[in-house]
């Protein structure tokens, strides 16, 4: 099978996407972008959750989307304060709407449609600090 791959024009877009999204809250936002076969999303995305430090951010409102364009899956954690602040609908309803547009137009289309729902509701909840600084990296995870 084709292994999947971004261009680093995509992944330059995605990066500059996740950036403008930051820059309208104090949280943070990562991706991943994985084209393994995966059985248990969730599970798998909340070890990825862990194991990057989206659980460690000053103010626990770390989110986090993981995209698997092969098996047409995407899962978006939030941490505990971003749960705290949204409807228990939240998170199927960003699923559902990313999920339509990677099958409309593409994997890119639909991460930057998460990125801007989750900027939406970060920025929210938490508008950027004076002296604010990024606790977690931009690019992407694979």
């Amino acid at each position: 099978m084709k292994k999947l791959h971004f261009s680093p024009e995509e992944e330059a877009l995605l990066v500059e996407e996740i950036r403008t999204q930051e820059a309208r809250t104090s949280a943070e936002i990562r991706i991943c972008i994985t084209d393994k076969f995966i059985w248990r999303h969730e599970r798998y995305a909340w070890r990825l959750f862990e194991k990057v430090g989206m659980n460690q951010t000053r103010h626990r409102n770390g989110a986090l989307i993981v995209m698997m364009p092969r098996m047409k899956k995407v899962v978006i954690l939030g941490d505990c304060g971003l749960h705290a602040v949204v409807p228990s609908d939240y998170w199927e309803k960003a699923v559902a709407a990313m999920v339509r547009q990677m099958q409309e137009n593409g994997p890119v289309a639909a991460l930057r449609e998460g990125l801007r729902r989750l900027g939406d509701t970060l920025s929210a909840h938490w508008p950027p600090e004076m002296g604010d600084v990024n606790e977690l990296p931009d690019e992407v995870l694979k």
